[in-house]
């Protein structure tokens, strides 16, 4: 392997560490729960509406089912990292507002440890929370001689953070057509909620002002099963794959802070350490995907996440159950053709979610679309891709916020020789 590869890696990797716990969204919706969540899908699979559960390449590492990290050729060393930015804009009661943020997503390396035989580590998202919002109403005070005496009530909503997760996966062939695999993650970060509110009249008297802040801080462990069994078909021209994965439910290790403080006419300060309990879900999930003649790449996925039996703040009532149905599409015209643009990968995709937050008793529905174009280098395994997302969270007519967003993001996967050296003879 390339020294100069080994340090830029380093560098990548010591960089994920310090920003991948980073909030890279600027929605109200991360007020509730652990945030939004993030599933595991790298640049390739997340054009193709983050379908990832049947997803198996020479090429590409997929965390999302680790069964998958046996899929590696026996001198091959890849390493994967991604970045991307998100413009967001909200509407509620005819006002809207846009927000633009960045950051870098994940990274993940996988070699083989034998022909039968993958390993895979990196860093990824579990959660984001970020926002940043204020509400402001006046009302007329009841009984008094002067009409224009109003109460001021001004409250700011800020959160921030997140959940990462450092994860080691293993993956073997039990039979010629059947692989299994385990992930085992360590879970980090911590998600802050904080609000002020401020009461004043409009005669200039009786104002009052408080603050609050929670601090979830997260240091646990979760495992993820993963099995893929593949079929050939038509003189094994075409390849129909199934997949599975499974997380039982799981205490989430973490410690609750709740701090307090009041301002009126003698100052006082209330610091609460919470008891509270939190959960991670049993999750299910399976898959299928059908490659044609090596050109046509057809996936899709459901997923479920049973939050709604998990505690969360010591309740089982707070989140609901997550559903996800992903499905997306990859044409390359010439995997092998010696003109470049036959090996140009074109994917499109979509999802639909049945959110697990729970806002004013019902759970919100989002959808995306996705669309991407992976690059390959000209004398290299090694590709770049970019996918991009639009996606929609809540309606006018129920939540009375609606945001839509936008996504772009820029993956490079790195196929290298595993500590190989040529002979010459």
């Amino acid at each position: 392997m390339n020294k100069k590869l080994v340090v830029l890696l380093l560098i990548i990797s010591i960089l994920s560490i310090k920003t991948t716990a980073q909030n890279n969204t600027n929605s109200p919706y991360t007020r509730f729960g652990y945030g939004r969540l993030v599933d595991a899908s790298f640049g390739r699979t997340s054009a193709m509406g983050g379908s990832t559960l049947a997803f198996r390449s020479k090429s590409t590492i997929n965390p999302a089912n680790p069964a998958a990290y046996s899929c590696i050729d026996s001198t091959s060393f890849l390493f994967e990292f991604g970045v991307s930015g998100l413009l967001s804009n909200y509407a509620a009661n005819g006002v809207s507002a846009s927000k633009f943020t960045g950051n870098l997503d994940y990274f993940a390396m996988q070699f083989p440890i034998t022909k039968w035989l993958g390993m895979s580590a990196g860093i990824i998202p579990y959660s984001f929370a970020g926002y940043n919002f204020s509400t402001k109403d006046s009302t007329q005070m009841p009984h008094t001689t002067n009409d224009s005496v109003y109460i001021h009530n001004n409250e700011a909503f800020k959160g921030q953070g997140g959940i990462s997760q450092v994860y080691l996966g293993l993956s073997f062939d039990l039979w010629k057509r059947l692989s299994l695999g385990i992930n085992g993650y360590y879970m980090f970060g911590s998600i802050m909620h904080t609000k002020a509110v401020s009461i004043s009249s409009s005669e200039g008297n009786a104002a009052y002002e408080s603050s609050s802040q929670s601090d979830l801080s997260v240091r646990s462990f979760n495992m993820r099963f993963g099995l893929q069994y593949r079929q050939p078909l038509r003189n094994n021209r075409d390849l129909l794959i199934f997949g599975a994965i499974y997380e039982f439910q799981s205490p989430l290790k973490s410690t609750y802070e709740v701090s307090s403080i009041s301002l009126n006419a003698t100052d006082s300060i209330v610091n609460t350490s919470s008891g509270y309990k939190f959960d991670l879900p049993n999750v299910y999930g399976g898959g299928i995907s059908y490659l044609i003649d090596n050109k046509w790449l057809i996936m899709a996925d459901f997923q479920y996440q049973q939050y709604a039996k998990t505690q969360f703040m010591s309740k089982t009532d707070t989140l609901n159950n997550r559903m996800k149905i992903a499905a997306g599409v990859e044409y390359i015209h010439k995997p092998n053709g010696n003109r470049y643009i036959d090996r140009i990968s074109w994917r499109l995709g979509g999802n639909y979610t049945n959110s697990y937050i729970n806002v004013n008793g019902y759970g919100t529905r989002d959808f995306a679309l996705t669309a991407g174009v992976g690059f390959p280098f000209r004398n290299s395994k090694s590709a770049v891709n970019f996918y991009f997302e639009y996606g929609k969270i809540g309606t006018l007519t129920k939540s009375q916020l609606q945001e839509q967003y936008f996504r772009f993001g820029i993956n490079l996967t790195l196929n290298e020789n595993w500590f190989f050296k040529p002979v010459i003879h």
